[in-house]
């Protein structure tokens, strides 16, 4: 098991209010290997503590969209 902790920064489009916010923090907790998800409405990014495995943004990035917002990892 990787005990590893990492952050990224995810760009995301659509998410502009506080239900917005609320959903995908709640939903991307849920997500195995993530520890926290920090979205800010201002800066339109995602702040995702996770567990250093690239697929756990993967995951968040697939949800994000199925729930119905445009997510991508920062360059």
């Amino acid at each position: 098991m990787n005990n590893e902790r990492t952050t990224a920064i995810l760009d995301v489009d659509g998410a502009t209010c506080t239900s917005c916010v609320y959903t995908i923090e709640h939903v991307g907790k849920r997500i195995k290997g993530v520890n926290d998800v920090y979205v800010d409405r201002a800066s339109h990014q995602i702040q995702l503590d996770y567990d250093g495995n690239p697929d756990t943004v993967e995951k968040l990035i697939t949800v994000v969209q199925r729930i119905g917002y445009n997510a991508r990892l920062q360059q």
